[in-house]
């Protein structure tokens, strides 16, 4: 009785001491420290309880513009010293320059490099919806737009591939949250699932349905395979305890297929988004095979790749394919007009590939029955059909038949549109 007493007390003065340790401030953020103690203490209360206040990261080892080519200062502090109302990947690339180097090469930092030069969205760039549809929407998950100064349309955004003042693109905080930037918060599903969610990219969802995701949601957490472990950790052989693939930032390096655009081709690289040679993906797919390997068998992998690439295969040949013919044979007769999403076989043809298209293959490829067939092939199904009426409406009307007002779009109601190359500087012309 006495030792098992002794040792819940050495425990709790060890929980005591870790949770107080020792907070370091330099003197060039002691005044920001002593200041926001009073104006925001659960901000400081978290900084005070992260990995970086022990080791003297503070307030200016972020914050402090002489670490940036070019930043925003903010015109809300009270300190006599500048600072910088922005923190980007430079200034965590100090300590973490491998981490950030690998973001730099993810379709995460590079979202808006497809988003507006790449595919010209018919959202942001073409002008089907508004500022304040953007930036409660869009640009919460892909990142806003910061050149100059701070606007209700750009600022708060943690989007991931945010583009700032400095030229860099995304934030770290993205998925470690300031000021605490837990790793457990980081790794836990739900921090994914902040942005891969909703009907047109339910992977949290497909995760929840899953076997995976059923361990996890069951408590066996030290047991569930989640997304860091996937796309992120350290793989080593169960064989051996060697590690055969190291732990990483560039959350594409085990993805061979993509499944996000109107078409599944092999993985695509960030910058041109054009599809990878057959080493590529192959690579890729090995990859993701010694993730599952460390559970499964050889056979089990390989039949349930083999049955993701089919649900992909009959995706592209039976459903987009004879639909994009049918988009296409429109365009040239010029019974759609230029405006997006003005007409009833657009918003269509859009939630075939975008929506219930990708709930197909996103389904079949993390284990999601219900996604793969009812949320995805069964809709798609329904879809096709209603579009293929549409077309053959149209083709019989002769001219096009679009909707004179849509609500909230800028073509509509006025208002500004995000420009290719200009306000997103297009990496290819690098």
């Amino acid at each position: 009785m006495y030792k098992n007493k002794f040792v819940m007390i050495s425990l709790g003065l060890l929980l005591a001491f870790v949770l107080h340790a020792e907070i370091v401030i330099g003197e060039n953020s002691k005044a920001c420290y002593d200041c926001h103690k009073k104006v925001t203490p659960e901000v400081v209360k978290q900084w005070s309880l992260s990995a970086h206040a022990p080791e003297g990261v503070a307030c200016m080892e972020c914050h402090d513009p002489k670490l940036y080519k070019k930043t925003v200062i903010s015109d809300k502090c009270q300190s006599s010293t500048p600072v910088s109302a922005i923190v980007t990947p430079a200034a965590c690339s100090n300590c973490h320059s491998k981490e950030v180097m690998e973001y730099e090469h993810t379709k995460h930092a590079n979202t808006l490099q497809f988003v507006v030069n790449i595919l010209k969205d018919p959202w942001v760039v073409k002008g089907a919806n508004s500022d304040p549809e953007r930036a409660t929407g869009c640009f919460m998950c892909h990142g806003s737009i910061v050149k100059d100064k701070l606007t209700w349309v750009n600022y708060p955004n943690n989007g991931v591939g945010r583009i700032n003042p400095d030229g860099t693109r995304g934030t770290c905080t993205s998925c470690h949250n300031k000021h605490l930037f837990s790793l457990k918060e980081a790794r836990n599903p739900s921090t994914c699932g902040r942005c891969h969610l909703g009907p047109d990219h339910p992977q949290i969802e497909i995760w929840e349905e899953s076997y995976h995701g059923k361990m996890w949601l069951a408590g066996l957490k030290d047991h569930a395979p989640t997304c860091v472990t996937c796309h992120v950790g350290e793989v080593k052989d169960p064989k051996t305890g060697k590690v055969v693939l190291e732990s990483t930032h560039d959350v594409g390096q085990r993805i061979w297929l993509e499944l996000k655009p109107p078409k599944s081709v092999t993985w695509k690289d960030p910058v041109f988004w054009k599809p990878q040679d057959e080493t590529v993906r192959a690579k890729h797919r090995e990859n993701m095979k010694k993730v599952c390997l460390q559970c499964h068998t050889e056979r089990h992998a390989e039949y349930y790749f083999t049955r993701i690439e089919k649900q992909v295969e009959d995706y592209n040949k039976n459903y987009f394919a004879p639909a994009k013919k049918m988009l296409a044979t429109l365009k040239k007769k010029k019974l759609l007009t230029p405006r997006p999403f003005d007409e009833e076989f657009e918003w269509d043809f859009w939630l075939l590939w975008h929506h219930e298209g990708r709930r197909m293959r996103m389904g079949a490829s993390m284990m999601g029955p219900d996604y793969a067939w009812w949320h995805g092939a069964h809709e798609v199904k329904r879809r096709f059909m209603k579009l293929k009426r549409e077309y053959d409406r149209l083709m019989k009307l002769g001219h096009p038949d679009p909707h004179k007002y849509i609500p909230g779009a800028t073509y509509s109601c006025g208002g500004a549109n995000v420009v290719p190359g200009e306000d997103v500087p297009d990496l290819r012309k690098k």
